[in-house]
């Protein structure tokens, strides 16, 4: 039997497991990391329901979080491990982390026609980085640069800039986000509990009574009768992301294309903004031109993450 790599996408709200060969991907589970006290607890889980003779070998997983040294913690959620003892409680020869989004920039280069819907007019430049974002519980960003050995996965935390502010509106907005003289992360409005500071800012700014505690309930208030502050909500995070995507397109010389993908978009659907965001992402006097020669996709992979870890896996990449 061909040895088996346990690969796993760990979010601040999702954990996706499956094992690999590199060729595919079988057994595939999500947990809920509110449903468990931390890694272990889910990895126990998960391995015990395989059957006699499928335990890994080895792991590779992708974590929401900057990686460094031995003890992890994960910045959207309380779980904290030790990579040395993770691996030796499950014997694993191997046990690779990396930064989520860098699991899924690997994987940008091996996207099919099938997986990526292109919502802005570009051409890829052969061998240019490419560039993902995906507002989720998180903002997670990764680059993937041209190397020797394929690709390499550039880890930063990319989320954590501060928001740039295009109009008067905007910069109005992130004054009451951040009470005035502090900073807005662009995090904090693009990510689930952005859609809430974004939907209840709004509503009070404009008198209205209206609160939100979830970033599902500005999601269902676009349905139907849409709801006004809702669909301004919508707006703006379609142009703030634009904002930021601009901003690390020229950054990182994305010429090789920007990807979006992330549960708010996937939840937003039709909502969001695609025309805001052309407009705002090519909004820059001296580089309008540069950006306007770069495409913009959304993912419709349903698992990026668990895709390019099985890139890496396969070797394709280097982890």
């Amino acid at each position: 039997m061909t040895a088996k790599t346990l690969v796993g996408d760990l979010g601040g709200t999702n954990l996706r497991l499956a094992l690999t060969d590199g060729m595919a991907l079988e057994a595939e589970i999500r947990f809920l990391t509110a449903e468990h006290e931390g890694l272990e607890s889910a990895l126990d889980a998960y391995l015990d329901g395989l059957p006699a003779g499928h335990r890994p070998s080895s792991a590779i997983l992708a974590v929401a979080g900057p990686v460094s040294g031995d003890r992890f913690t994960l910045t959207n959620c309380p779980w904290s491990f030790s990579r040395h003892a993770v691996a030796e409680r499950y014997g694993w020869s191997r046990f690779v982390l990396l930064n989520d989004f860098s699991a899924v920039a690997a994987g940008l280069p091996y996207l099919q026609k099938q997986d990526l819907e292109q919502i802005k007019d570009g051409t890829v430049l052969p061998g240019a980085p490419k560039l993902v974002l995906g507002p989720g519980t998180g903002l997670g960003v990764g680059v993937a640069v041209p190397s020797e050995n394929g690709w390499t996965m550039i880890e930063g935390e990319g989320g954590h800039v501060s928001l740039p502010a295009g109009n008067a509106e905007e910069a109005d907005l992130m004054q009451r986000l951040g009470n005035g003289d502090v900073p807005v992360s662009a995090e904090e409005v693009l990510s689930g509990s952005g859609l809430v500071a974004l939907f209840n800012a709004i509503a009070e700014r404009d008198g209205r009574a209206d609160r939100v505690g979830a970033g599902a309930d500005v999601v269902a208030r676009l349905t139907g009768d849409a709801c006004p502050v809702a669909c301004a909500v919508m707006d703006r995070f379609s142009s703030f992301l634009a904002g930021v995507a601009a901003n690390a397109a020229l950054t990182v010389g994305a010429r090789g294309g920007v990807y979006l993908t992330g549960g708010v978009l996937a939840h937003a659907g039709a909502a969001f903004r695609e025309d805001l965001f052309r407009d705002r992402f090519t909004a820059n006097a001296r580089m309008a031109d540069y950006l306007a020669a770069i495409p913009v996709y959304r993912i419709r992979h349903p698992e990026p993450g668990l895709f390019g870890l099985r890139m890496l896996a396969r070797g394709v990449s280097g982890a």
